[in-house]
């Protein structure tokens, strides 16, 4: 009888591990870090001056940050570029004469911030 709940222990142990191991690697973006943000369009060239970009992010309750001047945005409540809520997610700038990039994060209280979204969005003029 000692063998047999010897080898019945060091199997639950083996299935336990086995499944841990699973779950470590998703944890980190799963569970514990916002999802990266999309820019739709990603990004662009377009005939017109004025662009309005999309940003979203599958991370429910998450706000986004976004810049335009090449800065890198970061998330918290003194993070660096604009805030806006996730719902409404939507941007419109203008591009002038020279090109803009558009660099956004998803965050939220609790989960680490996502890796960052970028998009370059270029002028072209019609009368080339």
């Amino acid at each position: 009888m000692e063998k047999i709940s010897v080898a019945f222990a060091g199997l639950a142990v083996i299935i336990a591990m086995t499944i841990l191991q699973g779950c470590v690697g998703t944890a980190r973006t799963a569970g514990t870090q916002c999802a990266k943000p999309t820019l739709i369009p990603s990004d662009a060239t377009h005939a017109t001056m004025t662009v309005t970009v999309r940003i979203a992010t599958k991370t429910a309750g998450a706000y986004l940050r976004y810049t335009l001047d090449g800065s890198t945005p970061t998330g918290g409540s003194s993070g660096n570029g604009t805030q806006i809520a996730a719902a409404s997610g939507k941007v419109s700038f203008t591009v002038g004469s020279r090109e803009k990039t558009l660099k956004a994060i998803a965050f939220k209280p609790g989960l680490a911030d996502s890796p960052i979204a970028e998009g370059i969005y270029v002028y072209e003029s019609p009368y080339r």
